[in-house]
């Protein structure tokens, strides 16, 4: 009989882990061949209040490069006390007030189009102005049977399975075909059910991540329940030891 519970013991073990290997895999459709294409749907990001944007210009005037470096690293002290980052705040009613420009028009627009516009500003004032910018809040936080973390990426493009890698990965408690991503938007919260295994998320508009976005890997119901049994594993073996150290030191009076 002991030998019969052993055996089942060592089926279960073999067969939890050998699930969890399978789970391990990403952008995975056994009913579809490889080699296979897909068209990139990526949109480029629009700006919304409440973006930080890096803007920098560097021309033959030495004085307003300065004013401009000055401003964009030190706007913290000059607008949201939330930005520890420096840069340009886009404000409620979506402008982003700069150095010789004044208010400039930045919510709805692509970062390509609001450095256009500030390059065209620029050409008219200045000789040989040079202007970048880019969004530096592009922050994806990780909540759930992942490693609780902000994962920050310094362009516009960033889709869930990079956000994923950079995060550190999902583990063997991940449940990879329900993530939830929640993303703010001007209404509310909109949530998203995302499977990696399935090979057509390329192709979905939710391949893309948003700043801001908040990914919650949802963990597997086993593992919670095993978290569960290893915490009563503990007390059990506290009192097994203290009956066991209590039965050895009545023996030997």
């Amino acid at each position: 009989m002991r030998h019969l519970i052993y055996i089942c013991a060592f089926l279960v073990t073999v067969l939890l882990n050998t699930s969890c290997y399978r789970n391990i895999r990403y952008i995975v459709d056994d009913k579809t061949p490889l080699p296979h294409e897909y068209t990139d749907s990526i949109q480029d990001y629009r700006l919304k209040p409440g973006d930080i944007l890096g803007i920098n210009l560097i021309s033959t005037n030495e004085e307003i490069n300065k004013m401009f470096a000055e401003r964009n690293n030190n706007q913290q002290s000059l607008s949201n006390s939330d930005n520890r980052r420096g840069g340009y705040v886009v404000s409620d009613s979506g402008y982003v007030l700069l150095p010789i420009f004044g208010n400039i028009k930045a919510s709805g627009k692509t970062i390509s189009q609001i450095r256009s516009s500030i390059q065209q500003m620029a050409d008219a004032k200045l000789i040989d102005a040079v202007v970048t910018a880019e969004l530096l809040n592009f922050d994806v936080y990780f909540i759930g049977a992942s490693q609780n973390t902000k994962v920050n990426f310094d362009k516009t493009s960033v889709n869930i399975l990079e956000a994923i890698a950079q995060s550190g990965g999902l583990n063997y408690e991940s449940k990879r075909r329900n993530i939830i991503v929640v993303r703010k938007n001007p209404t509310g919260h909109q949530l998203f059910n995302i499977d990696v295994t399935d090979r057509n998320l390329i192709e979905a508009t939710q391949f893309y991540l948003q700043p801001g976005d908040i990914v919650y890997v949802e963990p597997k119901r086993f593992t919670a329940f095993a978290n569960g049994l290893k915490n009563y594993s503990t007390v059990l073996s506290i009192i097994s030891t203290a009956f066991t150290t209590y039965y050895l030191i009545s023996r030997l009076k």
